[in-house]
């Protein structure tokens, strides 16, 4: 009887000296995780990621004027007219205008990043559904803000527009100030129509 009785009080320390060790443990593993939790940083916001061959925003410039309305009172929007009708010479035409017609492709050369970045900033002023347009020859400039890692060199490279898709281009140059901001300008040598209505544009260049 002693020995069963000493076999039992045995085996009843030891199984609290498990439940106790156990016990340990797992107040141990919750202090752990507890603190593992508090100290590990805050999982970073994912940005949306910047394509390989980098993003554009940026202005479409072309040689233009607007004209009162009622000018062409006869003409389509998107017509053509002879130079006998616009009195200069021939062009497209077009109904609504955005206030920036004064914008040129011969005034380009002085542009900075920072006055296309003001002028982004900005957007264009109130369209004017009354007035028109004439848009004169067939250039077609992108003047744009790039963000990305390396700019391609001046050449031939592929633009894909915001709900337009691709179009081949021209890049002509590449500027950067001070600060760190470039500024890009491309010719777009094949373009829907649809691009001759838009002023603000924005996509990316296909690498």
């Amino acid at each position: 009887m002693r020995t069963e009785r000493g076999g039992e009080r045995l085996f009843y320390h030891i199984l609290a000296a498990l439940l106790f060790a156990s016990l340990c443990g797992w107040s141990a593993a919750a202090l752990y995780l507890r603190i593992s939790s508090d100290e590990a940083p805050a999982p970073a916001e994912e940005s949306e990621p910047v394509p390989p061959g980098g993003r554009l925003c940026g202005l479409l410039i072309r040689r233009e004027r607007a004209v009162e309305a009622g000018a062409f009172p006869d003409a389509d929007d998107g017509a053509r007219l002879s130079a006998g009708e616009t009195g200069d010479e021939s062009a497209l035409y077009f109904i609504g205008c955005d206030g920036w017609e004064a914008l040129s492709p011969e005034g380009l050369d002085s542009l900075t990043p920072e006055q296309l970045e003001n002028l982004l900033a900005a957007g264009a002023p109130e369209n004017d559904a009354q007035a028109g347009r004439l848009v004169y020859g067939f250039t077609l400039l992108l003047a744009a803000l790039f963000d990305g890692n390396e700019p391609p060199l001046p050449g031939p490279v592929r633009l894909r527009l915001d709900d337009l898709g691709e179009c081949p281009a021209q890049l002509l140059s590449v500027t950067a100030d001070a600060l760190g901001r470039r500024m890009l300008v491309f010719r777009l040598t094949e373009f829907p129509e649809e691009l001759y209505r838009l002023r603000i544009v924005n996509g990316e260049i296909i690498p």
